[in-house]
C-alpha cells in the first residue's frame, strides 16, 4: 500500500532571516522568532497528519 506524500510536504524548511552588518538586531530576533514559530507548526501539522495516515491504516483504509 502507498502512503500519500502529504506529510512529508507539511515538513518543509523554514529560510532563516538573512543578517546584514546593516541589520536591526531586534527586527532579526523577531524574524527568527516568526521561523521558529513556523517551523514548530510545520513539525506540529506534520505529526498530525503522520498520527491520522496510522490511524486510516489501522482501519485499512
Amino acid at each position: 500500500m502507498a502512503l500519500s506524500r502529504a506529510c512529508e510536504d507539511l515538513a518543509r524548511n523554514v529560510d532563516d532571516p538573512v543578517v546584514t552588518e546593516q541589520s536591526d538586531p531586534w527586527q532579526k530576533i523577531g524574524e527568527y522568532a516568526v521561523a521558529l514559530g513556523d517551523a514548530n507548526a510545520n513539525i506540529d501539522d506534520s505529526r498530525e497528519c503522520q498520527k491520522r495516515q496510522r490511524e486510516r491504516l489501522s482501519k485499512g483504509k
